[in-house]
Parts: C-alpha cells; sequence; structure tokens
C-alpha cells in the first residue's frame, strides 16, 4: 500500500506541472487582429501653391491604417502574415475638379524605407519592419500604420484647390494566438477587412513679386529730378485673378507719398504705366487688376510673369528740401 501512495502522489504532482505549464505558454504570446478604424484620414494640411512646388509634404493615417493587433508581438512565426493590398480611385495622385494632380509616395514606415506599390499585396507582419518601427516585442495594442509624401516634382504648375485620393485597403491576415510547447501554435486568427483612407491636401493662391529698386539719381533743385520707369512683375499660382495694390509708403502725408532724410521730406508720387497720371494706390479703383497688366494682361497660366509699369515723379513744384540722402519704402501687396 505505501509503495502504491508514493505512485500516486507523483502522478498527481506531474499532472498538475503539466496542466500549468500548458496555461502559461498558451498565453504566453496571445495575438488577435482587426479592422478598428474603417474611414481613417490622412491630411496634408493646408500649403501655398509655391511650398508644394518646392517641397514635400508629409502624412500618415490616423488614427492608424485601419488595423489593430491587440495582443504582444514577441515573435513572428514564418506562417503569421498581416497583409495590406493598396488600390486608389486616381490611380496615386491627389486631384481637383479641375483635373490638376499631384502625385505621392506610399510607405509603411515615416522614413520612406518600406514602399508600399499599389496593387501590390505587401506583408506588415515581418520582423524587419516591425523592428523598423519599434514594435517588435511590443505589449500591444499596436496599430498598423501608413504614411504618405508629395513629390514636388509633380506639383510645379498647379491650380489652388482641395486635392483628394480616395484609397482602399484590402485586409487579410493569419496569426498564431498563442505559443505552446516546442513553439507549437495553439490557435490562429484567420481574418480579413476593408479600411477607405482618404488623403486631402488644400493648396492655398500665392505670388513671386519681382519689385526692382526705383532709384530717381541727384540733383540740386527739385526740378532737376527726371521721371523714372520701372516694371513690377507677378507671377502667381495657376488659374488666380488678382489685383496689386502699392503702399504709401512711411512718411505719407494726406494721401501724398514722401521721401525722408533727417526730417525733412521730399514729395514724390507713383502712376500707372509709363505716361499716365492715374495714382497707384493701395485701395479700390487705386489697385490694378491681373487683366489690366502691361505685358501679359490676363494670363494665368502660372508660368508667365505679368509686368505692371510703373513711373515716379518727384513734384517739382515744392520747395528743394536740404541736401541729404532720402528714402521710402513701398510695399507691394496682392489680393485674390
Amino acid at each position: 500500500m505505501g509503495h502504491t501512495g508514493v505512485i500516486r502522489l507523483g502522478w498527481r504532482s506531474l499532472v498538475t506541472f503539466c496542466l500549468l505549464l500548458a496555461v502559461v505558454c498558451g498565453t504566453n504570446s496571445a495575438l488577435a487582429c482587426d479592422v478598428v478604424a474603417p474611414n481613417p484620414l490622412a491630411s496634408f494640411g493646408v500649403a501655398s501653391s509655391l511650398t508644394v512646388a518646392g517641397s514635400a509634404q508629409q502624412t500618415s493615417a490616423q488614427p492608424n491604417a485601419g488595423v489593430e493587433c491587440s495582443a504582444p508581438l514577441l515573435s513572428v512565426l514564418g506562417s503569421d502574415y498581416v497583409n495590406a493590398t493598396i488600390t486608389s480611385a486616381n490611380g496615386g495622385q491627389l486631384q481637383v475638379p479641375t483635373g490638376d494632380t499631384i502625385d505621392y509616395d506610399i510607405s509603411a514606415d515615416p522614413g520612406g524605407e518600406v514602399p508600399l506599390t499599389l496593387g501590390t499585396t505587401y506583408d506588415y507582419y515581418n520582423a524587419t519592419l516591425l523592428d523598423l518601427l519599434g514594435l517588435l516585442g511590443s505589449s500591444g495594442p499596436i496599430e498598423l500604420p501608413m504614411y504618405f509624401r508629395t513629390l514636388p516634382g509633380s506639383a510645379d504648375n498647379v491650380a489652388a484647390g482641395l486635392y483628394i485620393d480616395t484609397l482602399t485597403v484590402n485586409w487579410n491576415w493569419s496569426v498564431c494566438e498563442g505559443i505552446g510547447i516546442g513553439g507549437l501554435c495553439l490557435g490562429r486568427d484567420n481574418g480579413s477587412g476593408t479600411s477607405t483612407i482618404t488623403l486631402q491636401l488644400e493648396v492655398l493662391p500665392d505670388c513671386v513679386i519681382d519689385a526692382p529698386d526705383l532709384d530717381f539719381g541727384s540733383a540740386p533743385l527739385v526740378a532737376g529730378f527726371s521721371p523714372v520707369t520701372r516694371t513690377l512683375s507677378v507671377r502667381c499660382t495657376k488659374g488666380q485673378a488678382y489685383s496689386v495694390g502699392l503702399s504709401d509708403g512711411q512718411h505719407a502725408a494726406s494721401g501724398q507719398r514722401r521721401m525722408a532724410s533727417s526730417g525733412e521730406y521730399l514729395r514724390y508720387e507713383l502712376y500707372k504705366g509709363a505716361s499716365g497720371l492715374s495714382r497707384w494706390g493701395p485701395q479700390g479703383a487705386e489697385r490694378r487688376d491681373s487683366t489690366q497688366a502691361d505685358n501679359a494682361p490676363g494670363n494665368h497660366d502660372g508660368v508667365t510673369a505679368q509686368g505692371f509699369i510703373y513711373r515716379g515723379i518727384i513734384d517739382e513744384t515744392q520747395s528743394t528740401p536740404p541736401a541729404g540722402v532720402y528714402t521710402d519704402t513701398v510695399v507691394v501687396d496682392v489680393e485674390f
């Protein structure tokens, strides 16, 4: 009987140990994925047409690309995968109703080291990417990201407006929910789903202004100054009409422009065109419309600079002020 009792005690102890081991190993690395964000937004924000043409705009899908996996990523079995296949409504281009487009790239990481190609299935559940994202060994839950970057070379001359594209991401996954003794999978989470990502970028109108300085030269008397003609050049966003105004300057009095030197003043004025006497000012009819340009009037192709000729005249009726260098600063403004 004593020998039999020892055997039974040992058997019970062995069974208890094995059951405990199975519970511990079976819950060590549970993983389940689901589409938690069916309609993510990836907004590039707001940028001027010149900014978009000169530098890449970057963003990511928020709150994520659509899928979240709820448990730790402690290991990656060779048979596990979380696949994403992306299609685009506009063929990988942001577009406005007028037809202008801006190209962009897609990647699984913020640095663009893992590019995602439209129509090609990519497995997010690989050690290289998870390590790059800092997710390998994460305690979970983890959100699968997607990043976007515009290509400046495709946006050299685009109209203002809200640029949009819609991406459909087809997800499917098969992930081991628990790992048992010897690395055996104790259960597998198989699933699929779809997320629809809206990409958008608002492009604002902008202009490049070339306003050369005006120098009247020197003369002993105010009557010795000759009129000076200059051309102000403006190139604005494609399709954008505008008007140009000139401020009254820093030292104006009663609507009269003046240059200053050590508390003394020299009256002058700026007129539209090479020979007219219509004052070019900052408000209302004193402004100049883009259709009234002297060079390329009404040309809003976004490439051609429009030229506005103006003439500066020093008021000969004033008394000659003390000798000195007289200056003023006039601000050129463009309104859309």
